[in-house]
């Protein structure tokens, strides 16, 4: 069992970004190299010999002996046969939560596009947890594989971005998207979709519940997250979390209007078409944390006393998929590409930063 950071070490975290993904973003702005998918230029500058996308292009495609490919695919499947409430789960507990923490708040407010161009955002990071739920789609140069490096990248474009302007301004704030960070993230997208799936009545069984787990870690190794941040097991994620947010979440004003800004995107929108208030309803049912669920605004309305009836219908679909395992997931798989259609409007997923070079 891997030991859980201390305060001090996640300070010192919080000032590392991500060395090998920061020295190729350095070079490509070095050189004036663009490209509308920065992940292959970074493939092609390897290929012709750079030794900063060559380190990077190593460390992804070098797979470490933990991976359990049978285990991934088991997980994709636990999000894939619970499609519409895993959506809900990540959608309006995982996204929001990352506001709680005010640096990541400020960044992303920063860039203007969780105002201005909201729903788009939002369905561009579905479209990456898409990429990673196909089926083999984490191997190397497969979809969900090239889909979590070119989020890592524009991740590293905009640290970039956000340092420049802080130094501008003569500001000394925490570095943008840094490593602590990066693991709240990571935490997301495994313990708190998983925490919000059993709190609206999914059944996981402890095997599934490993493997969905397994499934975020690598992908979240892919991502950047550093070994010492990367939880080995559902419990020590849940620690993690814990251990996390005390050092790192104060939901303050720019993470209320992030969080708001989300929810009235959604409203009567796919995948939810849900009326606002019954958004936030979800929303404070599926966000682990009282003190959170009302730092970021959520109001505790009076339809949460239906979640008891709620979840007894969910158990009851959720064990009765289980029988059918695979077609369960293809129509999962199926209800999330419709969900991801609707959303980008036809126009795909370019994980790229607006007007930031």
């Amino acid at each position: 069992m891997m030991s859980i950071p201390t305060r001090a070490d996640i300070l010192a975290f919080e000032k590392i970004g991500d060395p090998l993904a920061d020295k190729v973003v350095d070079y490509l702005y070095q050189h004036k190299l663009r490209a509308s998918n920065i992940w292959q230029l970074v493939q092609q500058q390897a290929a012709i010999g750079n030794p900063e996308c060559q380190a990077l292009y190593h460390e992804v495609c070098d797979v470490p002996d933990w991976v359990n490919w049978a285990a991934i695919e088991q997980g994709a499947q636990v999000f894939l046969r619970a499609a519409p409430v895993a959506l809900v789960a990540f959608a309006l507990g995982a996204l929001p939560l990352t506001y709680a923490v005010p640096n990541i708040a400020r960044v992303l407010a920063s860039t203007k596009r969780l105002e201005q161009d909201a729903i788009r955002r939002l369905y561009e990071t579905g479209s990456m947890v898409g990429d990673v739920l196909a089926k083999d789609g984490l191997r190397v140069n497969q979809v969900g594989f090239n889909s979590v490096l070119r989020v890592r990248l524009l991740h590293t474009f905009v640290r970039r971005h956000v340092a420049i302007k802080d130094a501008e301004q003569g500001l000394q704030l925490p570095l943008a998207i840094n490593q602590a960070e990066m693991a709240w993230v990571a935490c997301g997208f495994s313990h708190v979709v998983l925490v919000g799936l059993e709190r609206l009545g999914v059944y996981i069984s402890d095997d599934d519940r490993r493997a969905y787990h397994h499934l975020w870690r690598y992908s979240n190794h892919l991502m950047g997250v550093p070994n010492a941040l990367l939880s080995d097991s559902p419990e020590h994620d849940a620690r993690l979390y814990a251990q996390l947010k005390t050092v790192l979440c104060a939901p303050d004003d720019c993470g209320r209007l992030l969080t708001d800004t989300l929810a009235n995107s959604f409203a009567s929108q796919p995948p939810f078409f849900l009326p606002r208030r019954e958004l936030g309803v979800l929303g404070s049912i599926v966000i682990p944390d009282q003190d959170l669920v009302e730092g970021l605004g959520f109001k505790l309305y009076p339809e949460r006393h239906l979640l008891p009836v709620v979840k007894t219908m969910v158990y009851a679909a959720s064990r009765s998929t289980r029988l059918a395992k695979t077609t369960s997931a293809e129509l999962g798989r199926q209800y999330i590409r419709y969900v991801l259609q609707s959303g980008l409007k036809g126009r795909m997923a370019d994980f790229q930063m607006q007007g930031a070079h």
